[in-house]
């Protein structure tokens, strides 16, 4: 059976570097991720990205 899935590590200094920025500069970086995502995202993938936020499934 094929393996599933991804893993990734992160060092303990990137965390590190993580934990010091200020939660306005995570929030930031969480909104221009979403966007970079849903304007290369598949037009099936968006259609269930908005269904989930609305609560449809």
């Amino acid at each position: 059976m094929a393996k599933k899935g991804f893993s990734y590590r992160i060092s303990e200094d990137v965390l590190k570097k993580w934990i010091k920025l200020s939660p306005e500069h995570k929030l930031e970086w969480l909104e221009e991720i979403n966007r970079f995502i849903y304007n290369f995202a598949p037009e099936k993938s968006k259609e269930i990205m908005l269904k989930f936020r609305k609560g449809e499934i």
